[in-house]
């Protein structure tokens, strides 16, 4: 455990996959984190977590049922320092678009702002974007997978509001507003704390909040699904990282001397640099050859499936994260998708194994 107290961090969502991580990561690194969460049962999930219970001295929780009501936050981010919202609302097809998705975006945005602004403490907060505010719903299946072009938020989505025709362009046009309103909040200096914003490439990696192999699956990421399990084909990919490499970069943004006021960009992006020229079909079968190699037995019994067929339908950005890198990661590199689906296959055999020891 650090010996230095860094402070505290109000991080939502902390029961997710990010917001976990993220807890985690502060703690080791000398942060007091309170972790908010929407429903009180969850306090218990993450008690049981290995990792919090090494620094239960340092963990507090808060509930907020409801985001979206007036003042929802102020409580939970009395004398933070810092904050990381992370909680979203996952784009079900059966949610009405207004309501239950872009409504809940903004709102929630809107409170957290608030909130921090009347804790008089708060120095830094950080917003976790989605990559659904790149693409615009009217587009179909039709980005292809030249990996080529430039991250950056798509002008269509960011004019979509309500009433709106899906739970995809609530998704899309939420994230595209929340994005613009934050940059234009952050180039204007009216706020007395700095904002930051982080997109995450899809997020894969082991959670040690997973106890058996069944859940293992239920929960995994579909990318990895993909090509350890012949699953479904998904839809979008707009990078990758590894969970823990996303956590690292949401709590290092916090570092007001990694990163001065004068030299936040307009976001960090928290996914692998795409390799120059490679496009989608190229890195996924790469990545079909380092599971078939790591893992033969395996994949020769049908335990693993590579879906070499299932690459995402749309995968049109080349991923440039080296600001991300040199700033937050102290020139590391953000693990490969080779690196991040192999560690999740010996994550999901190590559980598979232990189930068939005790039967």
């Amino acid at each position: 455990m650090a010996a230095e107290d860094r402070g505290l961090i109000a991080i939502t969502g902390a029961n997710g996959t990010i917001g976990y991580a993220s807890a985690i990561y502060a703690l080791r690194t000398g942060y007091r984190v309170r972790c908010i969460v929407r429903r009180s049962d969850a306090i218990a999930t993450l008690k049981a977590g290995p990792s919090i219970q090494r620094h239960a001295d340092r963990v507090e929780y808060a509930v907020v049922p409801d985001n979206t009501a007036d003042g929802a936050y102020d409580s939970a981010l009395h004398g933070a320092r810092y904050v990381v919202h992370i909680a979203g609302v996952w784009p079900k097809p059966d949610y009405h678009p207004d309501h239950d998705i872009y409504h809940p975006f903004v709102k929630s945005m809107e409170n957290i702002l608030s909130a921090a602004e009347k804790a008089g403490t708060v120095r830094r907060v950080v917003f976790t974007q989605a990559g659904a505010a790149l693409v615009s719903p009217e587009d179909g299946d039709t980005l292809g997978t030249a990996m080529d072009r430039v991250i950056d938020v798509h002008p269509q989505s960011a004019s979509f509001r309500p009433p709106l025709a899906s739970s995809h362009h609530a998704y899309s046009g939420a994230k595209a507003y929340c994005m613009t309103h934050l940059k234009s909040l952050r180039v204007s200096e009216n706020l007395p704390f700095s904002v930051v914003q982080v997109i995450p490439g899809t997020v894969i990696g082991p959670s040690e909040l997973v106890t058996t192999a069944s859940e293992a699956l239920q929960r995994m990421d579909r990318m990895s699904k993909a090509l350890l399990f012949d699953g479904m084909k998904p839809r979008y990919a707009f990078g990758f990282v590894h969970v823990e490499d996303c956590a690292r970069v949401h709590i290092e943004a916090l570092d007001e001397e990694k990163v001065p006021e004068g030299e936040i960009p307009d976001w960090f992006i928290a996914a692998a640099l795409t390799e120059m020229g490679k496009n989608g079909a190229e890195m996924w079968g790469e990545v079909g050859d380092a599971v078939e190699k790591e893992f033969p037995q395996e994949v020769g019994s049908g335990e693993f499936k590579v879906g070499r067929d299932k690459m995402p339908i749309n995968m049109p950005f080349s991923v440039d994260s080296r600001l991300t890198e040199r700033m937050l990661l102290g020139g590391g590199k953000f693990r490969s998708l080779a690196d991040c689906v192999k560690e999740v296959a010996h994550w999901y055999k190590t559980l598979a194994e232990k189930a068939s020891q005790s039967s």
